[in-house]
């Protein structure tokens, strides 16, 4: 009785509360059950999802309908009273797709064994709106892939940049909504501190869930329905593993030995012009009265040198020997080096995964579990103060169901990343070293740099109410915490009297007094006090979402929902100082800012599905508000520091605005019989700003940097026009049309004030006060991009399978308005107005990603002396290929406006990945070998320098060739960095399972 009062209070809330929806995370079955015999409709007949308790009964049209299955594969059974029963073995279910069978029953008194049947793949998907794909836990964890991140790398539509973020289309980096389990993923901060909007490398670390604990991947890179949100580009949906109806688990062991993962010499190799230049005591002596000087020998020993010659002479020749030896010491490469300096090449790469799950209890459908976790050792490809990058996600997925009305799932995760700011891309820009050309290297300095350390930790509450066969409800609470710390640490240096070493006779220094021999115009010398950066970052997120989904009738499936998100912000960053109060006592650059931003989202839409149109037509609308303090007055800005401009500045703040936005989308698909079908597709999409652009405020002398907390949303109106057709009995061809059209996007504003930053002049108002500018964003950039891509693919084959994925697409870029605002009393101050577009330098026309994998069944395979050493193995290969970067390259002044007329070659690799598992019994042994880049092609490193750019296109020469000038920067310093990508690397996989 309490049973049936509660579910009846519940249905009257859903009924009069407001409905909101979260991304759906589950897939559709549907289908008929007619007589074999008089092919009359069935009614009342049972359809059941064998292992669980999801089922349904048909109606007077023999039609069933089952909602919010789990994606996966399940053995599918009808019966009826009278009738024989038929199983339909492996139907898959995958997200937000409805799969169709239909059965026919035989009178039990003609045929009375079961009937069992293999479901086949159908030729087409027929209620495909728009651009995706979807990979399941098989090819994922047999892929020749790292983590869940490389299997976006698997789809043409997704590109990776030189940081190891990632965008879809052309669109610029984060602007994809990737979710687990339906909570979306999200960095509160991606920049450096006290940067103002420069990134940090590897924001995208968190996507690297582990592969063991996942279900089945979805990939949109086309438009996507009104439930999806803060996104312009794609979504990634990744669901969990739930726990079969037995225990299983499995553990893997993942290695790689140790070596050096860049092209070019070791690093610290002494046959390097500066050691060959001060390796050498003879060399040392050679300029024996210049470094005399330097160490102020002759000042030290001047009554020696005065007095008695001899004695000097030798006192300067143990004097110059010690120095050498203390050089040596700074820069060879040893464990305990006080500037960090190491042998990068001895760390091995070691990875652990596990997952396992199943039953709590008696009855399996009661509760269950998975847990799935992995710990990640994977060394810097060059010298880095972390030494080992270290990443551990560990993810609970609980599911309880006390009712058959009634499922409970809880999620909690762990994520941690402890790295470095500049390192951590598999580009080798970004692995370490940074900014080197055209700055100076940091090598013999690699303490410089702190170690980041970033956690975050999340539930998610889940319930999942079952109001009838035809509709349910879902409620999500969330809640995430995200921790990111960079920690001053004291370095040793010449800067200090403490650790400097002036002679022979210092009894504490470490490291060698300022001289000719740090060769300042080519390293770093270690002249500083402490880490280069310090930042503490948290944020707590708040999210709450209630959805409703309600089969109406057999033609129409309504969603409609609503979600809220709540963070609590702080951040404070220092860059280049060591001062407590850096944000108000200064000479360097420093940012802070404390918010609450809030965003809301509704939706509502309706997926048609006719015999010969399926439609997903929806709106959706967005709000946000970042609940900061704007300045009254932008131009006259209050300034806490005592070093700024000397005007204190206007104090009146005002809050930030509320932006909202509708977004109108529609997709639609025409399949024509079973082998062909058409779509169209057109919608807006929008996203918020990200967090740095909105809320950073930057000081150094005055303000450097101010955020704007009122930017517009950013937005994109995307057309497609699509076509499936399978060619022959086993492949499909999904070719696709596409325009994005990017408006209200985000790009650098200065503006001119009386608070900016003393350095920065920008001009007087007409009164003779001096004004200087800061940087600020507004929304004055757009871009767009026109392409198509075409998949081929395998579907309904036993044991190998395919996917070809190609992309032809071209991505512009622009910006327009004033490039300085200025306050309307500026004397003879003014910028003009203007308009430009170019070619993007990300864009990359071609881009073609292949998938072969062959799978060996028990007993299959060739077999030699009497054994089969392939059964149960499995052999994937990738083949990727794109093209290079975009890059300017002029030869006439005149042509001075040019902008990425040239491009880099194309960048091609072969990886293949071998697993064989060995039973016994229950349980099995795993083992495998992985090959990356395989043939060990190179690609070539974009460079940054006019000279470099230069001597590449006109004479073929890279960082890592002499050419005709062997004393060129780039080449003494970097020739490490002419190829970008990783050499060849062999991964040895040891595993078990039960």
């Amino acid at each position: 009785m309490k049973h049936i009062l509660l579910n009846k209070i519940i249905l009257i809330f859903l009924l009069f509360s407001s409905v909101i929806l979260p991304q759906g995370q589950t897939g559709k079955l549907v289908g008929t059950i007619t007589d074999a015999n008089t092919g009359e409709p069935l009614i009342g007949a049972n359809v059941l999802l064998e292992g669980t308790n999801i089922g349904a009964a048909t109606n007077a049209e023999g039609r069933f309908i089952i909602l919010n299955i789990a994606p996966g594969k399940y053995n599918v059974v009808a019966s009826m009273v009278g009738y024989t029963k038929v199983i339909e073995k492996n139907v898959e279910i995958f997200i937000d797709r409805t799969t169709q069978i239909n059965f026919k029953l035989s009178d039990e008194t003609v045929q009375l064994e079961q009937v069992v049947v293999v479901a086949k793949r159908p030729p087409i998907i027929k209620d495909r709106t728009s651009s995706q794909s979807h990979i399941d836990d098989k090819q994922i964890q047999a892929a020749p892939i790292e983590g869940l991140r490389g299997a976006l790398d698997l789809t043409s539509g997704f590109q990776k940049d030189q940081k190891g973020n990632y965008s879809v289309r052309g669109s610029s980096s984060y602007e994809v909504n990737f979710q687990i389990n339906g909570v979306e993923q999200m960095s509160s901060n991606t920049s450096a501190p006290a940067t103002f909007g420069t990134e940090k490398s590897d924001n995208s670390w968190k996507y690297d869930v582990n592969p063991l604990g996942v279900q089945q991947l979805q990939l949109i890179t086309g438009g996507f329905s009104a439930e999806y949100g803060n996104a312009q580009a794609g979504v990634v949906k990744v669901v969990l593993k739930e726990g079969a109806p037995r225990f299983t688990g499995e553990f893997r062991v993942e290695y790689r030995p140790s070596g050096q993962y860049h092209y070019g010499p070791y690093i610290y190799d002494k046959n390097n012009w500066e050691w060959q230049k001060w390796g050498k005591l003879e060399n040392w002596m050679a300029r024996k009265n210049e470094i005399a000087s330097e160490l102020k020998l002759d000042i030290r020993y001047q009554w020696y040198k005065d007095n008695d010659p001899d004695t000097y002479n030798q006192l300067v020749d143990r004097e110059i020997k010690w120095a050498y030896d203390l050089w040596v010491k700074n820069h060879e490469p040893s464990e305990d080096n006080v500037l960090g300096v190491y042998d990068y090449r001895q760390y091995s790469y070691q990875r652990y995964l596990f997952g396992f799950g199943g039953p709590l209890g008696k009855d399996p459908n009661v509760l269950k579990f998975y847990i799935s976790g992995e710990y990640k050792r994977n060394p810097t490809r060059l010298p880095t103060p972390e030494k080992v990058q270290v990443t551990q996600n560990y993810i609970l997925n609980l599911t309880y169901q006390p009712f058959p009305e009634h499922k409970f799932r809880f999620m909690g995760s762990y994520q941690s990343y402890l790295g470095g700011i500049w390192s951590g891309s598999s580009d080798i820009r970004w692995s370490g070293l940074a900014f080197t050309p055209p700055g100076v290297s940091t090598k013999y300095l690699v303490t410089l740099d702190p170690v980041r350390n970033e956690q975050t930790v999340a539930q998610t509450l889940n319930w999942v109410y079952t109001i009838s066969n035809t509709s349910f409800s879902e409620l999500i609470l969330t809640h995430q915490q995200e921790k990111y710390e960079l920690l001053f640490k004291y370095l040793a240096g010449y800067g200090l009297e403490v650790d400097r070493a002036d002679s022979s006779k210092d009894p504490s220094g470490t490291v060698l007094r300022e001289g000719s021999w740090w060769e300042k115009d080519f390293f770093r010398a270690p002249f500083g006090f402490s880490t280069n950066y310090y930042q503490d970052s948290r944020t707590e997120n708040y999210g709450l979402r209630f959805d409703y989904t309600n089969q109406i009738n057999q033609n129409h499936l309504i969603k409609s929902g609503l979600s809220f998100n709540y963070w609590d912000m702080i951040n404070n960053g220092v860059n280049s100082s060591f001062q407590a109060n850096s944000f108000v006592a200064r000479n360097g650059f420093a940012d802070y800012y404390k918010a609450y931003p809030i965003s809301l989202g509704f939706y509502v839409q309706d997926r048609m599905e006719f015999e010969g149109m399926i439609a997903n037509i929806g709106l959706r609308a967005e709000a946000y508000n970042f609940q900061a303090r704007v300045p009254v007055d932008p131009f006259n800005v209050l300034y806490p520091g005592t070093d700024g401009p000397g005007v204190i500045g206007n104090p009146e703040t005002k809050d930030s605005e509320t932006k909202y936005i509708f977004l109108p989308r529609v997709g639609v698909s025409f399949p024509i019989g079973e082998s062909t079908a058409f779509r169209i597709q057109y919608g807006h999409f929008a996203s918020m700003p990200i967090f740095s652009q909105a809320l950073s405020n930057k000081t150094w002398v005055g303000w450097q940097g101010i955020g704007n907390p009122n930017l517009e949303p950013k937005k994109t109106i995307q057309y497609e026009f699509g076509l499936q057709q399978t060619i022959g009995e086993s492949n499909r061809l999904d070719f696709a049309v596409y325009y994005n059209d990017r408006v209200t996007q985000i790009g650098s504003r200065n503006i001119a004030a009386y608070t900016g930053s003393r350095n920065q002049f920008a001009g007087f108002t007409v009164d003779n006060t001096p004004l200087y500018y800061y940087l600020s964003y507004a929304n004055n950039a757009f871009g767009s991009t026109l392409g198509f891509e075409a998949t081929l693919e395998s579907f309904g084959t036993k044991n190998w399978s395919y996917r070809i994925s190609y992309s032809l697409s071209q991505t512009t870029t622009g910006n327009y308005g004033a490039s300085i605002v200025y306050p309307d009393n500026t004397r003879g101050y003014s910028t003009r107005n203007f308009t430009g577009e170019f070619l993007a330098s990300w864009d990359r026309t071609h881009n073609l990603r292949t998938l072969i994998q062959y799978f060996w069944d028990k007993a299959e395979g060739p077999e030699l002396f009497g054994v089969k050493p392939l059964a149960d193995a499995s052999l994937s290969m990738t083949y990727t290929a794109q093209s290079g970067v975009p890059f300017t390259y002029i030869t006439d002044f005149g042509l001075r406006d040019v902008v990425n007329n040239r491009r880099y070659p194309i960048e091609s690799s072969v990886d293949l990945n071998f697993i064989k598992n060995i039973y016994f019994g229950s349980y099995k042994l795993l083992i495998g070998i992985r090959v990356m880049n395989l043939f060990d092609n190179k690609w070539i490193t974009p460079m940054s320098t006019n000279d470099d750019i230069n001597l590449w296109v006109e004479q073929g020469i890279t960082m890592m060739d002499a050419g005709n000038n062997p004393n060129r920067f780039s080449y003494l310093v970097a020739p490490y960095r002419a190829f970008s990508n990783i050499p060849r690397q062999v991964f040895f996989t040891v595993g078990f399972g039960f």
